[in-house]
């Protein structure tokens, strides 16, 4: 069976599909169960992709978008197009899709791994593009597998060496923080942690408490 419920928040509908469960011959013991995939419109998340630059970052989203929904062959379209976004991002806009994932790896922008994890995308997306899915529709459970490494591909490229880049920033200003500090300390002052000559030497002759 079918129900429509109305938000509580924004006072719109959605549709639900459920089944009773109780004590047939007592309506007012029957409860109405509805399992969390059975709802429509489906709720989707937003995947968020920092440090990916703002198209491709938006592709991702979407694709994951797709795959919320189990719209599975649009979100490993979408994969593919991301990946092919990111080569031309890092100014390899020539040749074949495949051509542009081994000009990644020899310019060292992936790793032997994150290559191979690119070219598994590639394929799937071809796959989806070339209508090669009659026989045997795409599953959910690969789309997902796809965009895990798609997800990869974005960390490898963009994520990763920008969470590097902001830990680097952050020690070197600790350092000249650190630098400042001394530099305008006064001079002879000395330093938390540190004894004076003077305070070194009354310290040695001070007489036993006992």
């Amino acid at each position: 069976m079918h129900v429509v419920f109305q938000c509580d928040g924004c006072a719109r509908l959605t549709l639900a599909a459920g089944y009773r469960h109780g004590d047939p011959f007592n309506s007012g013991g029957r409860q109405l169960l509805v399992e969390p995939t059975n709802w429509l419109p489906r709720q989707v998340g937003k995947r968020e992709f920092e440090d990916v630059p703002g198209l491709i970052a938006d592709m991702a989203t979407e694709a994951h978008q797709c795959l919320d929904i189990e719209a599975n062959r649009a979100a490993v379209a979408l994969a593919r197009a991301v990946v092919e976004a990111t080569a031309k991002e890092r100014g390899i806009a020539r040749g074949s899709l495949e051509k542009k994932i081994d000009r990644l790896f020899e310019d060292k922008h992936i790793r032997e791994y994150v290559r191979d994890a690119a070219h598994e995308v590639r394929f799937g997306g071809n796959e989806v593009a070339h209508g090669d899915l009659v026989a045997e529709p795409m599953n959910n459970a690969t789309a997902t597998e796809i965009l895990g490494l798609m997800d990869e591909i974005l960390d490898e490229v963009f994520q990763s060496p920008a969470r590097v880049a902001r830990l680097k920033r952050q020690r070197l200003d600790r350092e000249q923080r650190l630098k400042n500090a001394d530099a305008a300390a006064p001079s002879g002052t000395a330093t938390p942690g540190e004894a004076t000559s003077t305070e070194t030497a009354l310290s040695s002759t001070e007489e036993p408490p006992f």
